[in-house]
């Protein structure tokens, strides 16, 4: 019976190499026989395309974070029905003058709030683009006023800042005015408008980077031009794409990651065609010819990066594994992403190889200029090479291994102090409009003014419990991190107005100002430690209510930080599950892939613990913007995954005819420059997102362009050679290498 099984085993292994055998020269006769069709193709692919479907994903702001059936958001609905006037807008006005105001300007405030509001009552329909409500916060300061606006349904957040703008200017008739428009609508309005100024700076210093990269690399000025040719054709063909897989799924596509997006396709689309070409090169100089050194590069590097792809999908795939609906989405995203770069390098420039030959390595595309068909000198003896063969010891291999694993263990201890910044405001330059108005708050102790936090208390009769109510405000007054509170104190009519008293005198609301960024880490935890002290200061005040809660953006803030580090460890945890399986079956491996893994995880925790000090540290930021680390940690893990096909692939191809030792010291540095030339592209790429002046993206270029550095220079030089020596025979185990087990040729 088992001889039986081991024949079938066998069989079904024979037919399915067969069928990769018929496949690859199926792909490899299309790509050069056809390979002008191939190119005529894609081109008109590119043209069609964007005209059949629209050419822009249906982006989107970040929008509510949290669902309706959150604890949180059913409080603040409760709030809601009980309170005629709302204090939870996401956009204020601040009006401040040195000094202080006068009386006649305060007045002015607050009038011009109420007669905004009255007129806003008199239309019985206002329709869209409307202010319908400017309601004053008490702030017990003579010189600063702050007034929420509410505007009208279907009134889109460009139409509100434009509104409260119309509506600031109502005080700019007095010179010593300072009037800001700030809060959580603006600041995502003004990130928006730094992405429209900045995408274009980003996109042209990314094809310089290219340029100048890949014409370095290869010595000529076509192939730069080549690689541009395919990475804007796949950019055609991504961005109509990816809106109709978002329109199709219901997914959706923050704009705020649009930057990361481009950087992703055009890094692993001019990464994918350096190993291409690379290979290619190398097959022209051994004297083949053009279409026989193309199916040569398809045989050798077709095979690695479809699976390297394979590998960075699979792992950003894992982001549908998040509890957060916000990272499900992104993960299809980033997915298509890498998909259309997998497809586009791997059809694409195998025909445009076929089609240009030698001429992609010619300083100058003209037969006088031809620098390839000639064996370049052998590099055998460098600096690297030395470097592996040393690593290649036992004992200078546990050394290195030791001493890499406690750097990276040692960055890593950063990381258990980040914060998480939920804040768009502190994501602004210092010297923007809602900055400054963020700024002035902070400075008069009102910072938490923009989105303050709701007290509820609920309890018959209410109305009869003045000084209980007074001394729970006064107790309210005294926590850490509160700055100002409205309640009933500030309440001086008997009846209630639906301000802090509800109407059917059952319910009394404080609001609470704080005195930091209300949603950053700081304010968080106040808004934790008032929540979690309400109950006994309820009971002291003399209270006994049915019902109490604290409620706001606040403390919606919190369960997105709580959500996003109970999706960033369960994401982790399936993309290096994925990536495993992906890596054991390329590998036939079990151990290797295991501990590539393993290693290169504590590589990106130590990247973000390098993060984590550069930023709140020696930068003084007040955290990491809640979806910077996440998404970074998911693309360096991915990432990461798709070097370990590129650099570990080499060696196990190598090691058909050498042992392991032998097959490092021969692959890695034969292998190094293709990877080390795509590692600094998809750094640098990633790095220039650093243009758009924006903290976020600040943290996501260096977090991105530092991981992707490690690994290029250290993890895949270093300390992938150095484990390889030390598991030895064990690397290769269930079984050894051999040629009819190494990954199939297509």
């Amino acid at each position: 019976m088992a001889s039986g099984m081991r024949v079938m085993r066998r069989r079904v292994g024979a037919a399915l190499h067969a069928a990769g055998r018929a496949t690859g020269r199926t792909y490899r006769w299309i790509m050069t026989s056809g390979r002008w069709l191939v190119v005529l193709g894609w081109i008109a692919i590119a043209v069609l395309v964007p005209r059949l479907i629209d050419d822009r994903p249906p982006a989107t702001d970040f929008g509510n974070l949290v669902t309706p059936e959150n604890p949180v958001v059913q409080d603040e609905l409760r709030v809601l029905s009980q309170f005629d006037v709302p204090v939870i807008s996401g956009t204020t006005v601040v009006l401040h003058q040195q000094g202080g105001l006068g009386a006649l300007a305060r007045a002015d405030s607050y009038l011009f709030a109420a007669s905004t509001t009255q007129e806003a009552l008199r239309i019985a329909d206002p329709g869209p683009d409307r202010i319908i409500a400017a309601i004053p916060l008490p702030t017990g300061r003579s010189d600063t006023t702050v007034t929420y606006l509410f505007a009208s349904d279907q009134t889109s957040p460009r139409s509100m800042y434009n509104l409260a703008h119309d509506y600031a200017r109502h005080f700019n008739n007095v010179p010593e005015h300072q009037t800001y428009v700030t809060g959580f609508i603006p600041s995502q309005i003004a990130q928006s408008n730094y992405l429209a100024r900045h995408l274009p700076t980003f996109e042209l210093a990314s094809v310089v980077l290219i340029v100048v990269v890949v014409a370095l690399a290869f010595r000529s000025l076509l192939a730069p031009i080549v690689v541009l040719i395919i990475a804007g054709i796949g950019y055609a063909v991504y961005r109509p794409l990816l809106g109709f897989g978002a329109a199709t799924f219901g997914f959706e596509v923050p704009s705020q990651l649009e930057p990361v997006l481009l950087a992703l396709l055009l890094g692993v689309v001019t990464d994918y065609c350096v190993l291409f070409l690379e290979e290619f090169r190398d097959a022209l100089d051994d004297g083949l010819p053009t279409r026989a050194a193309t199916e040569a590069a398809m045989v050798h590097q077709s095979p690695i990066i479809a699976t390297a792809g394979l590998t960075v999908a699979g792992g950003t795939l894992a982001l549908l594994a998040a509890p957060f609906i916000l990272f499900r989405g992104l993960g299809p995203a980033l997915a298509l992403t890498v998909v259309v770069g997998v497809v586009v390098s791997l059809t694409l420039t195998p025909a445009i190889m076929a089609i240009l030959g030698w001429r992609l390595f010619a300083p100058l595309p003209i037969a006088r200029w031809r620098t390839v068909g000639h064996r370049r000198p052998d590099t055998s003896g460098g600096l690297l090479e030395r470097q592996v063969t040393s690593l290649t010891t036992p004992r200078r291999a546990v050394v290195a291994v030791v001493l890499l694993l406690a750097v990276f263990g040692l960055l890593s201890l950063p990381l258990a102090a980040a914060r998480l910044d939920l804040s768009f405001t502190s994501s602004l330059p210092a010297d923007d409009e809602v900055a400054q108005g963020a700024a002035l708050l902070q400075r008069t102790t009102l910072r938490g003014a923009t989105a303050p936090t709701e007290v509820l208390v609920e309890q018959d009769n209410i109305l009869n419990q003045r000084e209980q109510l007074a001394r729970l405000q006064a107790l309210i007054s005294t926590m850490p991190g509160v700055t100002h509170v409205v309640g009933p104190v500030d309440n001086p009519l008997q009846g209630p107005r639906g301000l802090v008293l509800s109407r059917n005198g059952r319910a009394a609301r404080f609001i609470v100002v704080l005195d930091s960024d209300p949603l950053a880490d700081q304010a968080i935890r106040h808004a934790d430690g008032l929540q979690e002290r309400l109950p006994a200061m309820a009971a002291q005040a003399g209270l006994t209510p049915s019902y109490l809660a604290v409620t706001g953006q606040t403390l919606i803030a919190g369960e997105v930080a709580r959500q996003t580090r109970e999706s960033l460890g369960i994401v982790l945890v399936a993309a290096l599950v994925i990536e495993l399986l992906i890596l054991t079956f390329y590998l036939k491996s079990v151990i290797t892939p295991i501990v590539l893994l393993a290693t290169g995880a504590l590589s990106v925790t130590a990247t973000l613990g390098l993060t984590v000090l550069v930023f709140q540290g020696l930068l003084g930021q007040q955290g990491l913007t809640f979806y910077a680390p996440f998404a970074s940690a998911v693309l360096l893990i991915a990432l990461g995954s798709d070097y370990n096909v590129f650099s570990v692939g080499s060696i196990w191809r190598a090691m058909r005819h050498r042992d392991i030792t032998s097959a490092v010291r021969f692959a890695v540095p034969r292998a190094a420059r293709a990877i080390t030339v795509a590692g600094v592209i998809l750094a640098g790429t990633f790095a220039l997102v650093a243009v758009i002046p924006l903290a976020t993206f600040w943290q996501i270029a260096f977090t991105m362009s530092v991981g992707l550095l490690i690994d290029t220079f250290v993890v895949r030089p270093l300390l992938t050679p150095a484990l390889l020596t030390l598991l030895g025979r064990w690397a290769t185990w269930p079984r050894p290498p051999a040629p009819w087990e190494t990954p199939a040729e297509p």
